[in-house]
């Protein structure tokens, strides 16, 4: 599908005055004219993604009479649930509006894609989201007698006044609503993780500086979307692991027991970070990109890939040859079927995959098996 060019020029008054506001004036007397704009899914409005519950991913364990770990119930990541079906609706209502020289149209679902992005990255509701928090956490955190009012009265009366629009090239996230999705959500759950930061900071400091940090979040991420729409710049190519999983491991050997994965990195049994690497017949090598995480009785590290986003690439997952004390049966899953399964030891395991749809390792282990990495080249 070729995307189409949104000029904005005549509705870009209308998109900041109007439509970026339909989430907020569907509550009012126009709910029915704005109504088909606002996405819902399972009764939730695409105005605020439900949390992602860690909890379920690294509390909850059972084992059965011979001693075999086990979870008894299934981690399901339901801000990615929420979202990506939300960034399909809109993105896939832009592009065809756009097709048939509906500018306007367009311009009222990106206005409302544009509203949960930035209530996502700024303010209170930075503290919610993916792996975030309910937002009166810092509430109940903090001594009253050290704040003249709650930290959430200080955070939602925060405004963008004041905020300098970054220098910034927007990036395009893709040329079909299934790429721009799978983009889009790697960069939302980055930079809200970001400004989840720099609200917690703004409340301990009152620092400028952060709102400035939130400010940056919102209108870089809302900027790619509108070039996007637009058609415009380059499509950067970016290592698959660079993606958002949707599914992953936590409770893992020790140092990973409470931060999942790493990003290009591994971690020693102190948490300290050491280069990713895997061993080979012919020596150990070294990885500049891939993940790490704890082997620890089951796990799943699972990507959502949009079909035609990548080439054919050759994938290597194995133990970190420094910290390795037992063996893993593995699973890759590709297109949501199982392609290849193996128990690795010593040996880092490789294949060629052309990644698609439901994508990523499954495994089994003793439960302090070691770290796993998982590197894909090209």
């Amino acid at each position: 599908m070729e995307i189409c060019s949104l000029p904005l020029t005549g509705v870009n008054k209308s998109l900041a005055e109007e439509f970026c506001l339909y989430p907020d004036d569907y509550f009012g007397k126009r709910r029915n004219e704005i109504a088909p704009y606002c996405y819902f899914k399972d009764g939730i409005q695409f105005h605020y993604p439900p949390h992602t519950p860690y909890e379920e991913a690294y509390r909850y364990w059972d084992c059965d009479e011979q001693g075999r770990l086990f979870r008894p119930r299934s981690f399901e990541n339901a801000n990615f649930e929420h979202l990506h079906a939300g960034f399909l609706f809109y993105f896939r209502h832009i592009f065809e509006s756009l097709r048939n020289g509906k500018e306007t149209e367009a311009g009222k679902y990106l206005g409302c894609l544009l509203h949960t992005l930035q209530d996502s990255t700024f303010g209170l509701h930075a503290l919610e989201g993916a792996g975030g928090a309910d937002a009166f956490l810092l509430d109940r955190m903090v001594d009253e007698s050290d704040f003249p009012v709650a930290p959430s009265i200080l955070a939602a009366d925060i405004t963008a006044e004041g905020c300098i629009s970054p220098q910034y090239v927007p990036v395009l996230l893709g040329r079909t609503p299934e790429e721009a999705t799978m983009r889009l959500y790697a960069k939302y759950v980055s930079r809200v993780a970001d400004s989840r930061k720099a609200m917690f900071q703004y409340i301990m400091t009152k620092s400028a500086i952060q709102v400035q940090r939130m400010f940056d979040n919102a209108s870089k991420l809302c900027a790619d979307v509108i070039a996007t729409c637009r058609g415009e710049g380059e499509l950067p190519h970016l290592p698959l692991t660079e993606m958002e999983p949707h599914l992953f491991p936590f409770g893992g050997y020790y140092p990973y027991r409470y931060s999942s994965f790493v990003r290009d990195a591994a971690l020693d049994r102190q948490g300290r970070r050491i280069p990713l690497k895997l061993r080979f017949p012919d020596g150990e090598r070294e990885f500049l990109h891939g993940l790490s995480f704890g082997s620890h009785a089951e796990g799943r590290l699972l990507f959502w890939i949009a079909p035609d986003s990548y080439e054919q690439c050759r994938l290597w997952v194995g133990f970190h040859p420094e910290q390795h004390f037992g063996t893993a049966d593995i699973q890759i899953l590709n297109d949501g079927k199982p392609v290849v399964e193996t128990t690795v030891n010593d040996m880092a395991f490789g294949m060629e995959i052309v990644p698609c749809n439901l994508f990523g390792v499954q495994f089994q282990s003793s439960p302090t098996a070691g770290v796993l990495c998982l590197t894909v080249e090209g």
